[in-house]
């Protein structure tokens, strides 16, 4: 009789995948109370087989008997060991996954073992304390941000009456004759304009500048001939964006803090490039400059809200990969730089999951 060698090897392949199918779907514990049956059994039918052709009688001797029974218990005993040194782990992994599944982050493993089973346990627990790490940093940024939008909602007042009153002041004052009063009030409506009804988050290089220079031609009214600003803004750098007022708190800070009360004019730097994948921005002035190490001499401006408010809003739109940084001595005016990552055109607002365009307006 001829057999075909390729059907008899896929019929062995089919029995075998069977088999392995059959197999995954029982319990560990089925599983081995399986293998002991059949590790038991198959010696004891081999002793049954042979007896009955060595000494032509299904009687068993004695002492063939009681040695199948003995392999037979060690047998068993090594299959009760087996199944508890493998079930045990396992089991308590399944049950702490199931706990930290039903919220219980606290939960953990603990295996003491040195075999795979306690390497596997190791690594769940390792996860879940990543995981619970990255959980507690997601509630603090949350609460942050909860914070900073409600202190932004305690500011706000009624748009449309303020710029009626500011359009008002401007035509008295145009018609009084009166052109730094009109360009003020020009430019304070323009910069309330910006900040109260463009709710964006993020806006261009180019729009914050604007801003910029608006709150520059109000300071102007007030500190006329103290300061002059030099702006180094790249054209090509004027669509990128980034969060929205970030440089004004250190436009103040200059303006407030770093003047001369003798009548010099004090030169204040605006600067824009790009430094690998990312933006920087820099606020410099030529003014008193204060003692870095002396903590009594840093102005109220660059330690306090406005300051911690633009770091902590860049840290949260980024990471605190990114931020600002702080350089100064007497005599010698102060830098504030910037670093960003280069947003350009485009960005999806996270607060209301569409795209914003730069320069349209919400309404």
């Amino acid at each position: 009789m001829h057999f075909d060698e390729n059907y008899t090897e896929k019929s062995f392949r089919t029995l075998q995948d069977f088999a392995l199918v059959g197999l995954r779907n029982l319990k560990i514990r089925h599983r081995l109370i399986l293998s002991y049956s059949i590790s038991t059994v198959l010696p004891l039918v081999a002793v049954y087989i042979y007896t009955y052709f060595r000494y032509g009688t299904s009687s068993i001797p004695g002492q063939v008997l009681v040695l199948s029974l003995l392999m037979a218990c060690v047998s068993m005993t090594m299959t009760t060991y087996t199944y508890l040194s493998i079930s045990s782990p396992i089991n308590q992994m399944v049950e702490t996954c199931q706990t930290i599944s039903d919220g219980d982050m606290e939960k953990r493993i603990h295996d003491q073992g040195n075999d795979e089973l306690a390497f596997l346990s190791d690594n769940i627990d390792s996860m879940v304390t990543e995981i619970q790490l990255l959980l507690e940093q997601r509630q603090e940024s949350d609460a942050r941000k909860r914070e900073l939008e409600l202190k932004m909602l305690q500011y706000q007042i009624n748009p449309h009456f303020l710029f009626n009153t500011l359009n008002t002041l401007m035509l008295v004052a145009q018609m009084n004759q009166d052109k730094v009063v009109a360009d003020g009030i020009r430019s304070l409506s323009e910069l309330l304009k910006n900040t109260l009804i463009n709710d964006h988050e993020f806006i261009t290089i180019g729009e914050e500048i604007a801003n910029l220079k608006h709150y520059f031609s109000i300071q102007t009214i007030r500190y006329a001939g103290s300061f002059h600003v030099n702006y180094e803004i790249p054209e090509d750098l004027t669509d990128f964006m980034l969060p929205k007022l970030i440089l004004q708190p250190l436009a103040e800070n200059s303006v407030l803090h770093g003047s001369y009360n003798d009548g010099t004019v004090m030169e204040i730097y605006v600067r824009c490039y790009q430094e690998s994948a990312d933006i920087i921005l820099e606020v410099e002035d030529h003014g008193k400059g204060f003692d870095m190490n002396d903590k009594s001499s840093v102005p109220k401006g660059l330690g306090g809200i406005g300051s911690r408010n633009v770091n902590d809003r860049i840290h949260l739109y980024f990471s605190d990969d990114y931020g600002m940084t702080v350089s100064s001595a007497p005599g010698k005016g102060t830098l504030c730089r910037i670093r960003i990552p280069s947003i350009n055109t485009k960005i999806v607002n996270a607060k209301e999951g569409e795209t914003y365009v730069p320069g349209t307006d919400r309404r």
